[in-house]
């Protein structure tokens, strides 16, 4: 389908991130929650631990053996505190050395308990449950929530953060299906349990509301507001007896998730990207999923535009199999969660992304790893609803582009195969985004399901990366995108660096984007305008566009270009050469003078994202000195 779409400046972008729908909280009050909130036996969709046929029988056969081998190495499993040196190496050095193998462990040894349900796996779950409550849950990046701020969890202070979060909603989940068996070796274990879930979790979340990712502060929220809220519905629902307290606590997870619902674009757009999609609008479907269901269908807003939109952006970012659109911090690999995705899809009756998480699970051996990870419920649900995800319809790529009218972010392909020709996407937005990189009106481009011209993405976190030197790293920088560098300078971090006169068409044989990239840039640069353009030709060229009026000259221009295919310079004109295909990179040899720098990767994270030992950075400079309004040509197309 055709369409033409204008944005000025970041109008949309500002009224979608005022808008307050407070969906959740306008759908009931709080008396009538009270009312309709169904007892755990009845929203519990899992069978009891002693429920052994439907165990057998909803679970496929190698998925079970998968369990319980897990379950059975786990056995010899040492548990192993977090040293207090473990802590400090995050104040001291920026190291996170603080894991998450004692609950994973844990989730490993439940699973495979109750998969098998012959008591052989209860004593290390005991082991698992008793150790994780005489140890801190608080990860060493997040005691900073304190007010101690030595870097070493404060038992007199608790403090809810992911994990902490995650922790009480598995220890929720074994108090829920274990309780009466625990009663039998001790009373104290089950009691020991909840306890401690309400001393760490529960009343210190309920205590206050000035946790910023709560969203009752200036302060905008992301992805840690679902995260947290869907763990601690779990298990306020799974712990708390009393009905008009729990009815308290729920309306108050339905108020802040509301404030991340809220500062949510309308067409869907997830800031952070594909990879935190798994921790965004996968943990959403999750909880409304839950509260559905706890309050017997009384709180669906499924039917909400904006909800849909936020479970098709996963589709719709999409590149090919592993590799999605990946702005900020996001991976350019990611495996998406199969089963959220297909809860979403059937939540909001979409059929195509129900079919995109199908084919998704079976091309990358989802069966054989679905048992893994650190959110309990979610593998839980993934195990017993696997059968049916796997053996789900396919799914067709519906649009060969979309445009996502709030995020200012487009995607358009040649053609319907994911695997076939040229695939781009652009953004114009802001360089204040949640997990922000300074890139507005940067670009990706794949060939044949294959990355071309990349966004590096990020690497492993430490405390560099979310502190004030997080703009000294390198992918962070838009020099290290595929962006400009105008009169020898790259762009700013912050709202006030944005794009302007931002379009996207499509005319069906041609689409094209373009921005206003001026303002991204510090006034001191000298930039009018400048406006950076994409054109993809379908089945025979991509473009990349520069138009110019500069205020004043005082600085290289730079047309800066990363890739991790093998560049080679020719006579007026770049090799870029895959093992699978070559492209032709043209450009104004009398204006631009190429230049290739390598870039080793020895981060593991760039290292799994992209699958080689160096990058590579193509850097156009202008010869001489440009005039001060002026324009430049990049084409690629197929040797």
């Amino acid at each position: 389908m055709k369409r033409i779409i204008l944005f000025i400046g970041c109008l949309c972008f500002l009224c979608s991130i005022t808008a307050q729908d407070r969906l959740l909280e306008n759908s009931i009050t709080p008396q009538q929650l009270q009312e309709v909130l169904q007892p755990t036996e009845k929203w519990v969709t899992y069978p009891a631990y002693t429920d052994r046929s439907a165990w057998t029988t909803r679970i496929p056969a190698e998925i079970r053996e998968n369990i319980i081998k897990a379950g059975e190495k786990a056995l010899a499993y040492e548990w192993k505190p977090d040293l207090a040196t473990d802590y400090l190496a995050y104040k001291r050095r920026g190291e996170i050395l603080t894991g998450r193998k004692n609950q994973t462990t844990l989730n490993t040894l439940v699973l495979a308990e109750l998969v098998e349900g012959k008591g052989r796996f209860m004593d290390a779950i005991i082991n698992g449950t008793w150790f994780l409550c005489e140890v801190s849950w608080v990860h060493s990046a997040h005691a900073y929530f304190q007010k101690d701020q030595s870097g070493l969890p404060d038992p007199d202070e608790p403090t809810v953060e992911l994990v902490v979060a995650d922790i009480g909603a598995q220890m929720s989940w074994i108090y829920y299906f274990f309780h009466d068996e625990l009663d039998k070796v001790s009373p104290l274990i089950a009691k020991r349990i909840r306890n401690t879930v309400y001393q760490r979790l529960i009343d210190p979340y309920f205590a206050r509301t000035d946790y910023w990712w709560m969203g009752f502060t200036p302060q905008e929220v992301n992805n840690w507001n679902i995260w947290i809220n869907y763990n601690v519905l779990q298990a306020v629902l799974l712990l708390e007896k009393d009905t008009a307290q729990k009815a308290t606590y729920v309306y108050q997870l339905m108020r802040s998730v509301d404030r991340y619902i809220d500062v949510q674009h309308p067409d869907g757009t997830c800031e952070e990207g594909p990879s935190y999609f798994g921790h965004a609008g996968a943990n959403l479907i999750k909880f409304l999923d839950l509260l559905d269901r706890a309050t017997d269908g009384h709180v669906n807003i499924f039917s909400n535009e904006k909800i849909k939109n936020i479970g098709r952006y996963i589709r719709r970012a999409n590149i090919h199999n592993q590799y999605f659109v990946n702005f900020s911090d996001a991976a350019a690999k990611c495996f998406v969660s199969p089963g959220a995705v297909y809860l979403y899809g059937k939540k909001i009756g979409d059929r195509q992304l129900m079919g995109f998480a199908s084919d998704f699970a079976r091309r990358n051996g989802w069966k054989d790893k679905l048992h893994t990870g650190s959110l309990f419920a979610r593998l839980l649900d993934d195990v017993l609803d696997a059968r049916e995800i796997l053996e789900g319809d396919s799914a067709s790529i519906e649009e060969t582009s979309f445009y996502f009218e709030n995020g200012q972010l487009a995607v358009a392909r040649d053609s319907h195969r994911s695997d076939e020709g040229f695939c781009f996407a652009a953004h114009g937005s802001n360089n204040g985004v949640s997990h922000n990189h300074n890139d507005v009106g940067s670009f990706m481009l794949y060939y044949n399901g294959k990355p071309v011209l990349i966004d590096v993405g990020v690497g492993v976190y430490t405390k560099k990366t979310f502190s004030s030197e997080r703009y000294t790293i390198w992918t962070m920088q838009s020099g290290y995108h595929n962006l400009p560098t105008i009169n020898g300078t790259d762009q700013h971090a912050g709202k006030k660096y944005h794009a302007r006169n931002v379009r996207f068409t499509d005319r069906g044989k041609t689409v094209s984007f373009s921005a206003d990239i001026a303002a991204a840039y510090p006034e001191e640069t000298g930039v009018a305008q400048w406006i950076r353009s994409y054109t993809l030709k379908r089945g025979h060229r991509f473009t990349i566009a520069d138009q110019w009026k500069l205020n004043n000259r005082n600085g290289e221009q730079i047309l800066n270009f990363m890739t991790v295919c093998t560049p080679e310079i020719k006579d007026g004109y770049l090799l870029l050469k895959d093992k699978d295909f070559i492209l032709k990179m043209k450009y104004d040899s009398g204006l631009l003078q190429p230049s290739i720098e390598t870039i080793p990767l020895t981060d593991k994270q760039l290292l799994n994202n992209w699958n080689v030992e160096q990058l590579y950075r193509i850097r156009l400079t202008t010869i001489t000195h440009p005039a001060l309004q002026g324009k430049t040509q990049v084409y690629l197309e197929r040797m």
